[in-house]
């Protein structure tokens, strides 16, 4: 495997010295890089000077290779991949800015794509155009565990499946891994209409300018005819809080994430053990992996498009009042403009 050199971009601060852990997952994303064959990490550039040189003293990176301006990160290390862990309101610019440097052969980012649908397909479209490998950071599809519970569907083993249930605290931000797990198993088949409602009692803002609703349920159809619904905040233990479970004719399987899962085929409960794999690290190999072989990575861009399109069709459908059809049609984001509008103000 060659031997690529990896920056970088948007360390967030120590984790130690943060109160959110998703604001440093630069950290997480470094640490997976070392831990894989094939990949140095050669950079990395955050606009905090101290966030930089602290991720720089903990990954032993010389001064000359931590940096607080992107342009100059990628013209000084010529990085072969860039990992994104910034808030989703400057992928855009970052995914662009990067996908079109000389050097830069794969793009890593963190989810969500962007704070809006439109802008969720731009960073798709400005990959493709310029033959860069885009990746989305949602790693759990990437472990044995969800291996194996799509292997176990697959094989029939719950008859055929029916029905999928999801329960989590919102759906953009922690809802989106369960929401990609459910395309996963179904081969990202494609989604033909989704039904959902909102409820945003209070203020709830992620990354200081992206609204998440406090609670929702959703539902869609994919085109094979299985069913999927989504529970959040506080009606999420209606279907069972952070759980993916899959409903066949002839049984069920329940996922938490994790290395093991529970199915019921007999009428009893089983508990399987699977193993121990880091998701995070099987996510940095599949992405090697497959700029290596020039494959399609399981985590690819248009991928997680498929699952970012539910949440935005869920809130579309909240904003319409009515069922909506995939793929959408909108630019924007239906939550925050009805937020925006007044149209669902806080506290009403």
């Amino acid at each position: 495997m060659s031997d690529y050199t990896v920056g970088i971009v948007g360390t967030g601060p120590h984790p130690d010295a943060s109160d959110h852990d998703g604001y440093s997952m630069g950290y997480r994303h470094a640490r997976s890089f070392q831990t894989t064959d094939g990949c140095q990490l050669g950079a990395c550039t955050d606009i905090v000077a101290d966030h930089a040189d602290a991720f720089g003293n903990e990954f032993d990176l010389a001064d000359e290779q931590v940096f607080t301006d992107l342009q100059e990160m990628l013209e000084t290390a010529n990085p072969d991949i860039v990992s994104i862990c910034t808030p989703p309101s400057t992928h855009g610019d970052l995914v662009e800015t990067c996908a079109h440097h000389d050097s830069v052969q794969a793009v890593h980012c963190e989810k969500p794509m962007a704070p809006t649908i439109g802008e969720s397909r731009h960073l798709v479209d400005v990959c493709e155009i310029v033959d860069v490998q885009l990746t989305i950071n949602l790693q759990n599809r990437c472990s044995d565990a969800a291996a194996e519970v799509k292997r176990v569907i697959d094989n029939g083993e719950i008859g055929d499946l029916e029905r999928i249930e999801l329960g989590r605290q919102d759906l953009l931000q922690t809802g989106l891994h369960h929401i990609d797990l459910a395309n996963y198993v179904l081969d990202d088949e494609p989604v033909d209409w989704v039904l959902g409602q909102i409820d945003y009692p209070e203020e709830n803002v992620w990354y200081t300018n992206m609204p998440a609703e406090v609670q929702s349920l959703g539902m869609w159809a994919y085109e094979s005819g299985v069913h999927a619904l989504c529970s959040t905040g506080a009606g999420a233990d209606a279907v069972g809080s952070h759980i993916n479970r899959f409903i066949g004719t002839d049984g069920e399987i329940e996922f938490r994430l994790g290395d093991q899962y529970r199915i019921r085929s007999n009428g009893e409960w089983e508990t399987v053990h699977v193993g121990s794999d880091h998701a995070q690290n099987k996510a940095i190999a599949t992405l090697l992996d497959s700029l290596e072989n020039d494959e399609d990575p399981i985590i690819s861009g248009e991928r997680a498009l498929g699952a970012t399109e539910i949440v935005f069709g869920i809130w579309e459908s909240a904003r319409k009042r009515g069922r909506v059809s995939l793929p959408l049609e909108i630019e924007d984001n239906p939550l925050a403009a009805l937020v925006e509008s007044g149209a669902l103000p806080p506290g009403e």
